[in-house]
């Protein structure tokens, strides 16, 4: 939060960040164990699937969310209204983790497709209505911002531990066994405490709308011209959205063509791509003559983002198949479910964020020349290099260290925070004014590409060994990187970038209005008023929020595992008591709500604290560590010497899913 706020933040904040949170603690859940359950055989419980069908149904399925958080966007801004959009898109998405919870096929793929539509309605609206609870021009903004991306961290460290533990942990099949119930069903638990989260978000969104009055209310259209032009593209959506599924359906059942989730997806790859190259070519036929080289800024930091999230988002695939099939899962004498091990990202994102901010404030005061496209190179690098750390492992022929895995998602997650923090500001900047409504649409392209690519590659695992995959990928996005750098360059030294660049909301600048007030006046309404005004009554301290929910998060891995939990205490304990103690500033300095919230934490860290300090050292019922599995196992002994370990690859009359067996 930025320190020149004249009050805490709006109280509407608290609804949402609550509401975003357990929302993607239910993607993040599911994710986390989401390409295991496909590629578990169907003894223990899964779909059997190969791994180049669990890659098909992951990449649809990824690229999907983003996609449909285009036409949830515009119904909301043309119909429903973004409030009644996020309850409404929630609802939807607790029922797809309800259908996922039932052992079916296809009830699984009916869960899919409420997941999809339910996210492509709550994405993009909850994000619209924090925007909504500040002008343009708010010195709280951007502290809203960054307090709302702490919540959805927060969902994404929870989610893969309780989740990946109701799916994977050998202890609760143990707990099933004993009360009568199939151990092998453990997988839709997981898929329950993920519909279970989603409830609670709708709970505290329903309770929080008092503090949302005025924001996300549906449109007053009142022209019945627009609202035939609204209905008449209403209905091309929901044509689009079933015309494909309808004609391959009748395809399928007439014999025409035979489909499966592998040509599905090589169908809706090249959708993907088409989607994406008429997008842009669109966008520079309606570009005059100066705004068609901000189109081509666009198209190369979109490249960049496809080459980013194709590897960033292996985390759903590859690397937790890695985790589960090649890695020595014990740290500190206790077990790690491989699932956990998504739950790193989101606990360096917490860690480091701070850090990069400052760094980004230093470059931009020092005015080093190091513009957005560079940024994207750097964040390619540091990708390419987090796969450089898996490659002795890939090469490994017996199970490798979990930190090779904690140095992939720590290189990852600095890749993620040169990225994301810029990606969608500077392509909304680049845009041609005529096209400003299509940057969310360009950007969501980028990322749904990316992911699609991320699943196909995890597909390939079942036939390529991973060594010399992730060395063709490392070239990959290192040649990806030069480009950048390239493009960088000439946007740096020939035409800056900066001179592309619409201002702020694309509103013009307070000294271009026909107002008649001196220059120097205006500059001073711009900043802190001289004379602080009373703090609004309905403002609370948004690092007090932040603070409470860090603090609830550790007790998850606390109590699920003192030893690990004790680790997650000692990183995220003092962040939270440190956001507390500024809650607690911001409530007595401004008069503002959240002391509750701040109070509370402190104690909740320190008992989460004690509480492991007593459980591993003073508990007299502690049980001895667990004897790691032997990597004989695992590993196949006639595999061939330095080629990586691929027991997931026989014949194909006899290919069998790629998954270790169930503990």
């Amino acid at each position: 939060m930025s320190q020149d706020s004249p009050a805490g933040q709006p109280r509407g904040l608290s609804p949402l960040f609550f509401t975003e949170m357990w929302e993607r603690f239910s993607f993040y859940g599911m994710r986390a164990f989401f390409a295991l359950f496909m590629g578990a055989q169907l003894v223990d419980g899964g779909l059997g699937y190969t791994k180049g069908q669990a890659g098909a149904v992951l990449a649809m399925y990824m690229s999907m969310v983003y996609m449909m958080s285009l036409p949830g966007g515009w119904i909301a801004d043309k119909y429903l209204g973004q409030r009644r959009a996020v309850f409404l898109g929630g609802a939807i998405i607790m029922l797809g983790h309800i259908l996922l919870a039932m052992p079916s096929t296809l009830v699984f793929y009916l869960g899919l497709i409420a997941l999809v539509i339910g996210t492509g309605f709550l994405k993009p609206n909850v994000s619209t209505m924090v925007g909504q609870l500040y002008t343009k021009r708010d010195p709280r903004r951007d502290g809203g911002f960054s307090i709302f991306y702490m919540g959805i961290n927060v969902g994404a460290f929870v989610s893969p531990i309780v989740c990946g533990y109701l799916a994977q942990s050998s202890s609760f099949k143990e707990f099933l066994a004993g009360h009568g119930i199939n151990p092998t069903s453990s997988w839709h638990f997981g898929f329950a405490a993920a519909a279970v989260g989603m409830f609670a978000g709708l709970i505290i969104f329903h309770l929080g709308t008092r503090n949302l009055k005025g924001i996300g209310d549906p449109p007053n259209i009142t022209d019945p011209r627009e609202r035939s032009r609204n209905l008449r593209t209403l209905g091309t959506i929901v044509a689009a959205l079933l015309a494909g599924p309808v004609v391959l359906s009748a395809l399928h059942y007439t014999g025409t063509y035979e489909l499966n989730q592998e040509r599905i997806a090589n169908i809706f790859g090249v959708v993907l791509l088409l989607l994406f190259v008429g997008t842009f070519t669109a966008l520079y036929l309606k570009a005059n003559r100066s705004e068609r080289l901000g189109v081509l800024a666009m198209l190369t930091l979109s490249i960049g983002a496809i080459a980013f999230f194709a590897l960033f988002e292996q985390a759903a695939g590859t690397m937790t198949a890695f985790a589960d099939e090649r890695t020595h899962n014990f740290a500190f004498g206790s077990k790690i479910e491989s699932s956990w091990y998504q739950s790193i990202n989101s606990v360096f994102i917490i860690l480091l964020s701070p850090l990069f901010a400052w760094y980004f404030t230093k470059l931009a005061t020092r005015k080093v020349p190091f513009n957005d496209i560079k940024k994207f190179g750097v964040a390619l690098i540091c990708m390419g290099l987090a796969f450089v750390i898996m490659i002795p492992a890939a090469d490994s022929m017996e199970l490798v260290s979990p930190l090779y895995l904690v140095g992939f998602y720590f290189m990852s997650t600095v890749a993620e925070l040169f990225l994301s923090p810029v990606g969608l500001s500077s392509m909304s900047k680049l845009a041609p004014s005529s096209a400003g409504g299509l940057v969310m649409g360009v950007w969501f392209l980028a990322t749904a590409n990316g992911d699609y690519i991320a699943g196909r590659v995890h597909g390939l695992t079942g036939d390529v060994a991973l060594k010399p995959l992730f060395i063709t990928l490392v070239i990959a996005v290192f040649a990806v990187a030069a480009l950048m750098f390239v493009v960088g360059h000439y946007f740096t030294h020939k035409v800056p970038l900066e001179s592309l660049m619409r201002g702020p909301d694309a509103e013009p600048a307070p000294d271009t209005d026909d107002v008649k007030v001196p220059k120097a006046e205006v500059v001073k309404d711009a900043s802190v008023s001289r004379t602080p005004s009373p703090p609004p009554t309905n403002s609370i301290s948004g690092n007090a929020i932040a603070g409470f929910a860090t603090a609830v998060a550790v007790w998850p891995m606390v109590l699920n595992d003192p030893k690990l939990g004790g680790l997650t205490v000692a990183l995220l304990g003092p962040s939270a008591i440190l956001l507390a103690l500024r809650g607690l500033t911001e409530v007595k300095k401004n008069h503002v709500g959240g002391g509750g919230y701040a109070k509370a934490t402190v104690p909740i860290a320190v008992a989460a604290g004690l509480y492991t300090i007593f459980t591993l050292f003073f508990s007299p019922s502690a049980a001895p560590a667990k004897t790691p599995p032997q990597g004989s196992e695992i590993v196949e002994p006639a595999a061939p010497a330095g080629d990586s370990v691929e027991p997931r690859a026989p014949g194909p009359a006899e290919h069998v899913p790629d998954r270790a067996p169930t503990p």
